[in-house]
């Protein structure tokens, strides 16, 4: 297993306490923010939240430490539906000093507020959140070299200082005027999320990446060297099949979205669990 840090982070000095830090990530954006927050934090490796469901205690990283957190990418106005789950499920303790960083490109919206009242029927806090614009894949966006670089360093900066707020336990107000609207756009996005339609063309090698990457266990690839991957109903709609295809063979009915996948993370990073035992049963 290859290195799981990212090179170059630049973190100010201040008193750390032992921290759990979880993330669930399609393109990598959210792996490249958690990895960059452990650095800082001076935390263990950061643990994938689709890879913590396979082990006999998901949980098992949170239970003796004093902080906790939580790192995503927004989906349809929120929080992946198999982050919210985790966290729905995670044992909490009202001493506990709860996070969230939340990654987009355009804006978030409720994922906070979402997370806060999971944690408030269970007799904790969410204390502290923050949102990292990245570079991504919506709508007709195609980023460049130059764009996917400055945006990094703009990261990187943005990091450090969220990392020196959590050490010190701050606790911030985050937005909660928009839960109406954030409905609104979680019920057009859901639409668009049951409507999506997956294309397969000849240049798929069945390389079993796809199958690896899939955050659900969502697809498979069977041993006959003529069968495409084949999906079943579980899709979390985060296209990581798509941006991380190599053969770039893989995309939606609509095209409504780039192939993207973060310049410093390898495939394998994401659910590192599952990744060698997926590929390995292709090859």
């Amino acid at each position: 297993m290859p290195p799981r840090q990212l090179p170059g982070m630049l973190c100010l000095p201040t008193m750390k306490t032992p921290c759990a830090l979880y993330y669930f990530s399609s393109t990598g954006n959210s792996l490249a923010v958690a990895l960059a927050l452990a650095q800082c934090l001076d935390a263990p490796d950061p643990v994938s939240i689709p890879g913590s469901l396979v082990l006999p205690d998901p949980y098992a990283a949170s239970r003796e430490v004093e902080k906790v957190g939580f790192v995503f990418p927004v989906h349809r106005a929120t929080l992946p539906e198999m982050a919210r789950g985790f966290i729905e499920q995670m044992p909490v303790r009202e001493d506990c000093y709860y996070f969230a960083i939340s990654t987009h490109t355009l804006f978030g919206m409720n994922e906070f507020w979402d997370i806060d009242e999971v944690l408030s029927a269970k007799g904790a806090l969410l204390n502290y959140a923050a949102a990292v614009r990245m570079t991504g894949n919506v709508g007709l966006l195609n980023p460049d070299f130059r764009s996917v670089e400055r945006r990094q360093h703009l990261m990187e900066a943005q990091i450090a200082e969220i990392a020196e707020a959590i050490n010190n336990r701050q606790e911030n107000y985050f937005r909660r005027s928009v839960k109406l609207l954030g409905r609104l756009v979680r019920t057009f996005t859901e639409q668009r999320r049951n409507s999506i339609r997956f294309r397969v063309d000849e240049r798929c090698t069945r390389c079993g990446v796809c199958a690896a990457v899939c955050p659900a266990q969502n697809i498979s690839v069977g041993i006959d060297a003529s069968q495409a991957p084949v999906r079943s109903d579980k899709c979390e709609a985060c296209l990581a099949c798509v941006h991380w295809c190599p053969a770039g063979a893989l995309s939606t009915a609509t095209r409504l979205h780039q192939h993207y996948h973060h310049p410093q993370i390898r495939p394998e990073q994401l659910n590192p669990e599952r990744f060698n035992h997926e590929t390995s049963d292709i090859a």
